[in-house]
């Protein structure tokens, strides 16, 4: 079983949290932690438990559906009615979008773009601020380790993507496409694919972490290799 709770994993979620031992926690205040393992206890009046792949007997927990795709030639000659949006996407944009070198100014203005036209528009739970502190926080100093894409129109950037990889599966850790332009999200997480299939040569692996419901519809998009329960809950304890 893929497991999305690992240190890249929580690089992506831990904002500007401090980290709790070997990347096994986030210390959101003086009185919240967030314990990405049943195990892993730390000192706190609420202990929110997050990516827990065991049903929990605790009352009020939330679950979703981790999904794990497959990526493999066969997905990528796009063939057939069931990839036809896919396929037509990556037709359009290949004509004008190209990809370009990392530059941290675009990347936080596309934030603060997407995080208003989103705001907006859709009334999501955006998480902006968890990009924010990952290219502030870790990006120079892990960027070696990971695979990265900047997706450009002329000279606005118009999305980006960042993945890490251990073996032959990767996590993907953070993504953000301008929402004002159709289907740029389907056209980023394919060309990255794609571009590593290229690289790599052979299948891979992607671990897109927890969702439900339409989010988790579009992912499916890419194929469901391995779909896991997983849960999120809080208790409340006495600390020592």
């Amino acid at each position: 079983m893929f497991k999305y709770s690992n240190k890249y994993g929580v690089m992506g979620m831990a904002g500007k949290c401090e980290v709790l031992g070997d990347f096994e926690g986030l210390r959101k205040n003086k009185n919240k932690v967030v314990s990405f393992s049943k195990d892993f206890n730390p000192n706190s009046p609420i202990i929110s438990y997050s990516y827990i792949y065991e049903k929990p007997s605790a009352k009020g927990y939330m679950k979703c559906r981790q999904i794990t795709s497959k990526l493999d030639k066969s997905f990528f000659k796009l063939e057939g009615g069931n990839f036809r949006e896919i396929r037509e996407t990556r037709n359009k944009f290949n004509k004008i979008i190209t990809i370009k070198e990392y530059k941290k100014e675009d990347v936080l203005e596309l934030i603060d773009r997407w995080d208003a036209q989103s705001g907006k528009k859709y009334g999501w739970q955006r998480h902006s601020g968890y990009d924010r502190a990952f290219f502030n926080r870790w990006y120079d100093s892990e960027k070696e380790n990971l695979i990265s894409r900047f997706y450009y129109i002329d000279d606005r950037i118009v999305g980006y993507s960042v993945l890490h990889k251990e073996s032959d599966n990767y996590t993907y850790i953070i993504r953000k496409a301008d929402n004002t332009i159709r289907n740029t999200c389907l056209y980023v997480d394919y060309k990255t694919f794609e571009e590593i299939y290229n690289i790599e040569n052979k299948d891979f692996y992607v671990n897109w972490g927890a969702s439900s419901g339409t989010l988790l519809k579009y992912k499916r998009k890419f194929g469901s290799f391995e779909e896991t329960d997983v849960y999120f809950y809080s208790i409340k304890t006495t600390p020592n």
